[in-house]
């Protein structure tokens, strides 16, 4: 059985710096960002790192409670940075620990270590498309499987990719009002 701590058994330097020689060579830089342990790793840490922050005595980090990506367009080589955060109940500590890819590359799943990788990733795969080797099955959550394209990547259109070409004109000058351009597509759907 858990036993939740009351009090944290580690300050978040001592968590960046037990992080660190978990990493090992592939430690890049550590802080503590209000208050929470930041690390950067290179991709090649996982998945040897998702066993060692579970199993470690002094971290025991029982839960990977997010995992989600930044799109860096004009970061050539180093487009998206992921983002996992852990959190250890039984010693009361929390971890950020990020990692980043180029465009068209992937990391290690985490599915054989958490269990809520499963969903988390697929939805950065959706939104993203950043691929997770590994993964018992990853395809899209949100979005239909023939949907085109990763809504937050940065270059994806913010109308969406078949958002009438004339409608986006005409509202830039002002000549659509926008409820008018919605009824109208309600009533072609009708039809």
């Amino acid at each position: 059985m858990l036993h939740p701590a009351t009090t944290a058994t580690l300050s978040p330097k001592e968590i960046v710096s037990r992080i660190e020689s978990l990493a090992g060579p592939s430690y890049e830089k550590g802080r503590v960002d209000h208050g929470d342990a930041v690390v950067a790793v290179t991709p090649d840490a996982w998945p040897k790192l998702f066993e060692a922050l579970r199993t470690d005595s002094e971290l025991s980090f029982e839960q990977l409670i997010d995992i989600t990506a930044v799109h860096w367009p004009l970061d050539d080589g180093r487009e998206f940075e992921l983002v996992w955060q852990f959190r250890s109940l039984s010693k009361n500590l929390y971890a950020r620990v990020t990692t980043r890819l180029a465009d068209g590359t992937g990391v290690n799943s985490a599915t054989q270590t958490f269990a809520s990788a499963n969903y988390l990733e697929r939805e950065v795969y959706d939104l993203f498309g950043i691929d997770f080797q590994g993964h018992p099955n990853l395809k899209r959550i949100l979005l239909p499987q023939e949907y085109e394209g990763h809504p937050l990547r940065k270059e994806y259109p913010v109308e969406g990719p078949n958002f009438p070409e004339d409608a986006h004109r005409n509202d830039l000058f002002g000549e659509l009002d926008p409820d008018d351009f919605w009824s109208a597509i309600d009533r072609a759907a009708e039809e």
